[in-house]
């Protein structure tokens, strides 16, 4: 007879035979329903798209935690950064990084799929978390910028988004640019580090219409039809490829010029710096800067965080200290974005 798996029925050993869980998710309708915005946080999201559109010769400024997993300390920096855009927001138009998802490196997940850093992956709490985190931010006038690294969770998330940005991988994918056709923001495409010319592709393939099979906010399935979205642009890792893109972008037809990803060089402070004085000499080939910041210089390993669980950390948290990559601390941030905030005078001068 036909080959059948031991212990498993015809209709087990067909499908999922390696899959040893399957648990709801809450569908997005309920909860958006949940932690719902405010007026305020409505106002801001739209406010920083706007703005984010309108760029002129403001400099683009997303900084915040690599992946934040600690609101307290995450709404004690965004209650910092917000004064501080304030104070510059003649020269800068600043967005707090706020990214659900932890780098792959990372032995953490990020605070949507393991809220409580132990492993325990209570996704529906951890959207629950990251939506009222977003609200909270966006309340304080400071508007949002994340990453998008898959397109189920932008549905919990991207209307309290003002900015979002797709990763160096991602940004080959035609389901990512697909999704980012569809977004209402403005969107960044990372630059493969050996493929120039796939960034451009996709900010023209993101401003055209598309159809697609997706999900709705109450978790059905259905066909997806996208209008386009024209306001996407290029991210550069590190600023040594700044010229090479702009001219990729020229030769496609799109604006030669790039949000640069300092965060992505080994001494970021020093990137920004470099990049603050090509923009004072009158250089119109950046239009943005990636920081990653937190009140304490340095990363600490996640066992530190751990409040609960066996795993649970007998020494205290280090609070406002990055658990996955390091992060430049509150004073290192003011002062580079006060320079940025110069430099962005300056070019306006020349």
């Amino acid at each position: 007879g036909a080959p059948r798996l031991r212990g498993m029925s015809a209709l087990e050993s067909l499908e999922d035979s390696r899959v040893a869980k399957l648990r709801p998710l809450l569908p997005a309708a309920c909860v958006l329903e949940q932690c719902a915005y405010n007026d305020a946080a409505a106002a801001t999201v739209l406010a920083g798209r706007q703005a984010v559109r309108t760029l002129g010769d403001k400099l683009l400024v997303v900084v915040g935690p690599c992946s934040p997993h600690d609101s307290a300390s995450t709404l004690a920096y965004a209650a910092k950064l917000a004064e501080l855009a304030r104070a510059l927001s003649g020269d800068l138009v600043v967005l707090m990084r706020c990214n659900y998802a932890a780098p792959d490196s990372s032995e953490w997940r990020g605070l949507v799929m393991d809220p409580e850093l132990n492993g325990s992956l209570n996704i529906n709490k951890g959207l629950r978390q990251m939506r009222e985190l977003l609200v909270a931010v966006n309340s304080l006038g400071l508007p949002v910028a994340c990453e998008f690294v898959d397109t189920i969770v932008p549905q919990y998330l991207a209307d309290l988004v003002s900015w979002a940005q797709v990763g160096h991988g991602s940004s080959q994918l035609r389901v990512h640019r697909q999704l980012a056709s569809g977004l209402s923001m403005p969107v960044g495409f990372e630059v493969p580090r050996h493929a120039g010319a796939s960034a451009a592709d996709a900010i023209n393939e993101a401003g055209k219409a598309h159809p697609f099979i997706g999900v709705s906010k109450q978790g059905v399935a259905g066909v997806v039809h996208t209008a386009g979205n024209k306001d996407c642009h290029a991210i550069v890792a590190g600023d040594a490829r700044v010229g090479e893109v702009c001219e990729v972008l020229t030769a496609a037809g799109l604006p030669a010029s790039t949000v640069v990803d300092c965060s992505a060089e080994d001494d970021q402070s020093a990137a920004a710096k470099r990049i603050g004085e090509l923009v004072a000499s009158g250089s119109a080939a950046v239009s943005g800067v990636v920081l990653k910041s937190f009140l304490v210089s340095g990363v600490q390993p996640l066992t530190s965080a751990r409040t609960k669980g066996p795993a649970a950390s007998s020494g205290p948290a280090v609070l406002g200290m990055s658990v996955t990559t390091p992060c430049i601390d509150w004073s290192e941030t003011q002062a580079l974005l006060e320079g940025l905030a110069a430099a962005a005078r300056a070019r306006r001068a020349a």
